[in-house]
Parts: C-alpha cells; sequence; structure tokens
C-alpha cells in the first residue's frame, strides 16, 4: 500500500528540540513490540512522515521502549526516514511491574533507590537521580540506542497527592516536591551533558488544575530550578477536558499554556482523543469495526454518538475541518488551532488509526 505523506504545513517547531516536527506525535502507551499490529501501526506513522514519537518506562512494562527502537531503527535503515529528523520521547517516574520488583529486590539487597513514594501497592513513584541514572539506562539498552532526544519526568505529582493523603502540610509538601524536581533536574543536565539526551522536562496532569489545588505542578515554580536543557512540558488536553488554556494555572490568571509558550518550551498534549468527564469516558473518535463487536454496540449506534460531538466541537472550538472529516480529524484540527499547542500525541496503534489521523491534514 502507497502511504501517503504529511503536507509541510503539518510541520511546527518544538522550542528549543526540533526546528520541524509533525504536529501529531505517535503515543506509544498502549503498543507493543510482541504485536504485529503495533508494529505495521508505528512504521506506517514514520513512513508518512510521523517525526515524534513518545513512550515511558512503563508502557508496556518496557516493551513500548522496545518496539519504538525496532521500529525506528528498521524505518531508518531502509531509508524512509532519518533519524536527525525524529525526535524520540521517553518518560521516567513510575515503579510497577518489572520496575517495582527491581525496587523491593534492591530494597531488601540494602542498595534501594533513594527516596521513594510507595504511593500504591502496585504503583510507586521515584525521581531521584540514582533512579533516574538506572532508567534512563535501562531505556536505552530498550531502544538500542545512545541518546534520547527527550527525557521527561513521569507525572511526578505523585509526591504531592501521597504528601496529602498522609496529611502533610501543603506547604512543607510543596517545598519538598520543588527540591526534588531542583535535584532530579541537576542530575538530568548532567545526562545532557554527557550526550545521554538531547533535552528533558516535565509530563504532569495536573499542570491543568487550578493553582491551588493541592497536587498542582506550578510551571513557573518548575522553570526556577530547572537548567538551560529544559525545554519540554507535557499535558492531558481534549475537547472536554480544556484546563491546559483555562486562565487557572497562575494566581494572576494565566494558564499553562501560557507560561509555556512565554518560556519558549515545546508543548506536548496527550488524551487528545480520550476525556473523562461526569458520564464516564468520552471517545472523540470513531470505533474500529471489531471494537464495536465487542463492546455489543453496533455501527448505527456510534453514528449517533458522534453526531452531538461533532456539534459540540463546531459550536466550542470552530473547528476548521470540512464537513466530511471524522470525528477524530475534527478533534486534532479544534485541539491543534488552540494557540501554544505544538503536538497532540495520538495513540495510533492500529494502521487505520494511523490513516484516520494522518488525513486531518490531506
Amino acid at each position: 500500500m502507497t502511504v501517503r505523506r504529511l503536507a509541510a504545513s503539518a510541520y511546527v517547531p518544538l522550542g528549543r528540540v526540533h526546528p520541524r516536527v509533525s504536529r501529531v506525535g505517535f503515543g506509544g502507551y498502549r503498543v507493543d513490540d510482541r504485536s504485529d499490529v503495533h508494529r505495521e501501526a508505528l512504521r506506517e506513522a514514520l513512513v508518512a512522515g510521523v517525526s515524534l514519537v513518545d513512550t515511558s518506562t512503563n508502557y508496556a512494562d518496557g516493551h513500548s521502549e522496545i518496539l519504538v527502537g525496532e521500529v525506528v531503527r528498521d524505518v531508518v535503515a531502509r531509508g524512509a526516514a532519518r533519524r536527525e529528523n525524529l525526535v524520540l520521547v521517553t518518560k521516567a517516574g513510575y515503579v510497577q511491574g518489572s520496575n517495582q520488583r527491581e525496587a523491593v529486590r534492591r530494597a531488601r539487597a540494602g542498595t534501594p533507590w533513594s527516596e521513594m513514594t510507595e504511593y500504591a501497592p502496585d504503583c510507586w513513584h521515584c525521581i531521584s537521580p540514582d533512579f533516574l541514572r538506572d532508567q534512563l539506562t535501562s531505556s536505552l539498552e530498550r531502544l538500542a540506542m545512545p541518546k534520547v532526544d527527550v527525557l521527561l519526568l513521569h507525572n511526578p505529582e505523585y509526591f504531592l497527592t501521597d504528601a496529602a493523603h498522609r496529611g502533610v502540610p501543603q506547604g512543607e509538601a510543596r517545598e519538598a516536591f520543588y527540591d526534588r524536581l531542583a535535584r532530579a533536574f541537576r542530575h538530568l543536565e548532567s545526562e545532557a551533558a554527557a550526550g545521554r539526551i538531547g533535552a528533558y522536562g516535565v509530563s504532569s496532569n495536573t499542570f491543568v488544575v487550578p493553582h491551588d489545588k493541592e497536587d498542582a505542578v506550578s510551571l513557573e515554580r518548575v522553570l526556577a530550578s530547572a537548567g538551560p536543557g529544559f525545554a519540554v512540558v507535557q499535558m492531558p488536553f481534549n475537547p472536554l477536558e480544556t484546563g491546559a488554556k483555562e486562565p487557572l494555572h497562575t494566581a494572576d490568571g494565566r494558564s499553562v499554556l501560557d507560561v509555556a509558550k512565554n518560556a519558549g518550551l515545546g508543548v506536548l498534549v496527550n488524551r487528545p482523543l480520550n476525556a473523562f468527564s461526569a458520564r464516564g469516558l468520552v471517545r472523540f473518535a470513531a470505533f474500529q469495526p471489531d471494537v464495536l463487536r465487542e463492546l455489543g454496540h453496533t455501527a448505527d449506534w456510534d453514528a449517533e454518538r458522534m453526531m452531538p460531538l461533532a456539534s459540540y466541537l463546531d459550536a466550542e472550538f470552530r473547528t476548521p475541518a470540512g464537513a466530511d472529516a471524522t470525528l477524530a480529524q475534527r478533534t486534532l484540527l479544534a485541539l491543534l488551532g488552540t494557540p501554544g499547542v505544538d503536538v497532540a500525541l495520538v495513540g495510533m496503534r492500529r494502521p487505520a488509526y494511523v490513516r484516520d489521523v494522518l488525513g486531518a491534514f490531506a
């Protein structure tokens, strides 16, 4: 099958990281090197010109990073993409699965990773320098690459949430939190100097909540302790969860997108098509026929579900998509039309999803 490449208009600079990245990035949350379908989807996306891939140490317990490394190397070797044109992002912070088992083994051996937040029985969290050093080493081994372009601290607000649950006063918890971030940043500056990462930043779900909320992460305070290698932030943004653009991030009424762009940062947004609302999960994309069958729904049900969502996009975002655009295409164009948003990360784990998403830029 001939793959249609993205148009030149589908690229923007990503802050100080890269002068030209695709406005949609391949989200690696649910992909796995043991799936041929996931492998083909990533290959098709890269061949079509998607130039940013986002993964994490905990996605599929490391198998997402393995897939990314294998497919990128294959596509580059075949001449379908150039490594210097790609931006590979990974994240570190979660301690789950095999990572948690290693944490337990180390603790029993008397060599624990320091400053571990034991948030839940199956989900710990850590951003200490010794942990980040080992996590980056493991990521580079799974990717089979000497360097990753961007390393993000993955939802460090777990520390704040845990502190609130334990009754730690908010002021005390925040001082400890930003001290931990500052030490993590100093370590990541050393990793950049050593050439193991190109840049670093923070991915946080609570960049987008009101600034006085107990687990809110302040980008202004983050920047105050960051070094020159700090270049990227990531946060949720979709048609129902619009906190990224709302004037609630700072006490003087600015949004986190305002703060990020004023600082010259690259901005990635995640979960563009999956919104959590009072009614539960709302998906701003069509379901595949096999998924509909699994859910016990019909194509007519899906079409009826999408009609009010499309009307909502038109009313609230004035989406520029044509009348024949799919719901996913309309959603992405609406979100990417928001000032300050550079790249939307989309879970494109099936080739059909890749084609749907890229059709927004046809």
